[in-house]
């Protein structure tokens, strides 16, 4: 009885679907008609349809990594972005290995080629830089140098490309110029950590204009390989015109809903584990969920597509938020079955009632990675007191981590703060 009450309910949502064509064609030319007249009346409101199944931010927070904590280490061990991989497991965003290889190939043929990776935090920029490591630039030699701290003043570059490149009482830019062109050999120089090489200080850009200097003087002997994060990028091409001393932009934040789905699949399917997708309350009344009601198979299929197209459109194609994201939404496992809960976004609600000069500490914060105390206080021009009450906190509430004196964003907030920004016109 059961399974033919749901097999009426099936062919009959698969009726009303065909007939829902023809009414939904008609009502999209009937909104489309009466929104601007509404418009000009002031009674248009821009519908959002997560907000109702949104969670509060701080209950985010409180209950992520809880809920991550909970899962078998092994399953999270295979979401842990950070490690290395292997090649089957990458997925290459806007075909980036191709790019570079034929900036290699020009560089080697007598072009002075550079190459900068552009993405948001977590994007996968320093995945990517292994994967040319081992799939590119096989036959050559490297130096690595990762810039993990605010490095801008000239004698910090300085100093710290020296030792870099083995050359001893470095004081001016020439003396490394020098010593790399009497180098032999050519070789590749993989620089990451772009965004810390200078501060939003009127005289806060020292380190960068002596790499620029380097760097130009340098193409034919070194192929520069670099990583910057995406707004600090941004930032930096309107006062510097970052982008004129790179021959080859690659971005590393443009993954799309495919895409996302094969950075969470291929490393769930290396685990044991089964998946069940769970609809929320409007999937289920929705007539696409009713007409498949007698295909379990089907069901699931068109679960796992909702899922993954509202993950990919609410993480912004962040490899890291999403898979983040992912462990959370793991509900329970039921044996080797993991339960996938709908997915559910933040609500910046909460966010709202920040001040403007909060606001624009974490701006700051996202322009540049990371920001010590003293240095907040030349980028805002405040006193240290004040810099250091503002970052605590930010800190206390979630929203930033330290190390070692240093504070940066929460990756687990990211998305949110920057929606925020962006909407106040802040970053864009």
């Amino acid at each position: 009885m059961k399974s033919l009450k749901t097999l009426i309910i099936a062919y009959w949502a698969k009726t009303l679907d065909a007939t829902a064509i023809f009414l939904r064609f008609a009502s999209r030319k009937f909104r489309a008609l009466m929104i601007p007249i509404q418009r000009i009346f002031g009674f248009y409101v821009i519908p959002d349809p997560i907000k109702s199944r949104s969670i509060d931010l701080s209950a985010f927070l409180t209950e992520t990594d809880q809920k991550i904590a909970e899962l078998p280490k092994p399953y999270r061990e295979l979401f842990d972005l950070s490690a290395a991989i292997s090649s089957e497991m990458f997925i290459n965003a806007g075909d980036n290995i191709n790019q570079v290889q034929k900036a290699y190939d020009a560089w080697k043929d007598g072009f002075p080629s550079s190459i900068a990776i552009v993405g948001e935090k977590g994007s996968g920029k320093s995945t990517l830089i292994h994967m040319l490591k081992e799939l590119v630039f096989t036959d050559i030699p490297i130096t690595n140098i990762d810039f993990a701290q605010s490095t801008w003043k000239i004698e910090q570059i300085l100093s710290s490309l020296g030792t870099a490149f083995e050359v001893s009482d470095v004081n001016r830019p020439e003396t490394l110029i020098n010593a790399i062109n009497a180098r032999d050999e050519r070789f590749v120089v993989c620089l990451e950590g772009l965004q810390n090489l200078y501060l939003r200080n009127i005289n806060g850009f020292e380190a960068l204009e002596a790499l620029w200097l380097i760097i130009s003087e340098t193409k034919e002997k070194v192929l520069w390989l670099t990583s910057c994060s995406r707004y600090a990028w941004e930032f930096l091409n309107k006062v510097e015109g970052i982008d004129a001393h790179f021959s080859h932009v690659c971005a590393t934040d443009t993954l799309n809903d495919e895409q996302i789905t094969n950075v969470i699949m291929k490393r769930h399917d290396k685990s044991v584990f089964k998946l069940r997708f769970e609809p929320d309350e409007s999937t289920r009344k929705s007539r696409n969920y009713k007409k498949r009601l007698n295909n379990p198979k089907e069901i699931q299929a068109y679960l796992k597509e909702v899922y993954f197209e509202e993950l990919t459109e609410l993480t912004g194609g962040n490899a890291s938020v999403a898979a983040i994201s992912w462990l959370r939404s793991i509900k329970k496992i039921e044996g080797r079955t993991l339960v996938i809960a709908p997915f559910q976004p933040v609500n910046i609600d909460s966010l709202e009632i920040l001040n403007s000069e909060t606001l624009f500490v974490l701006a700051a914060i996202i322009l540049h990675d990371t920001l010590k105390v003293a240095e907040l206080c030349r980028v805002m021009n405040l006193n240290l007191s004040t810099s250091k009450v503002l970052l605590s906190r930010l800190k206390s509430r979630g929203f930033l981590l330290e190390n070692q004196g240093a504070y940066y964003l929460n990756q687990l907030v990211y998305r949110q703060v920057l929606r925020l920004l962006k909407k106040r016109n802040i970053i864009h």
